[in-house]
């Protein structure tokens, strides 16, 4: 199968993100109900994308274990993207709403991780459908790209959010 090396390097950096996190979660205590609140869900939307990005990246070898071939692994794979992103992505949206309506998360950047996101299925549902039949572990990887840089930018938040207020 191709890019065998490069799926199993993105679960790694995955597993990364997941395990780190939970160290970061502990590092400052924050006064507030609300602040508590938003730290737990920069926590939850880092560790459900570390997840998603691990998972997705393990999911071609198990597809190619039933014995496909390998176009229809990754359309396959692809299929389970569009369930999962999609599915994350309604429910990251959900999560957010709260957060925005009182400034603690940019209505901006909401928006783009939506229409980007939505873009990647949207591929990913043609991918699944055999669109890309030549690209199609190409396509594949830029969706787990998208979702392991998703829990990256989760990350930089939840690191950020913790550092303590500047005493200027």
């Amino acid at each position: 199968m191709q890019h065998q090396e490069l799926l199993l390097t993105i679960a790694e950096v995955s597993a990364a993100f997941v395990g780190f996190s939970g160290v970061v979660g502990v590092f400052r205590e924050r006064t507030t109900k609300l602040e508590v609140r938003y730290q737990r869900h920069l926590l939850f939307q880092m560790i459900t994308t570390g997840l998603a990005a691990l998972a997705m990246s393990v999911n071609p070898f198990l597809v190619a274990a039933f014995g496909f071939p390998e176009p229809l692994v990754w359309r396959i794979s692809s299929g389970i993207y569009v369930f999962f992103g999609t599915l994350l992505t309604i429910l990251g949206i959900y999560q957010s709403s709260p957060f925005i309506r009182v400034g603690l998360t940019s209505v901006r950047i909401n928006r783009v991780i939506a229409l980007v996101t939505t873009f990647i299925v949207g591929i990913s549902i043609l991918n699944g459908l055999g669109a890309f039949s030549s690209r199609a572990s190409a396509i594949y990887l830029v969706a787990i790209f998208w979702t392991l840089g998703l829990s990256g930018f989760f990350f930089t938040r939840m690191v950020t959010f913790l550092l303590p207020p500047s005493q200027d």
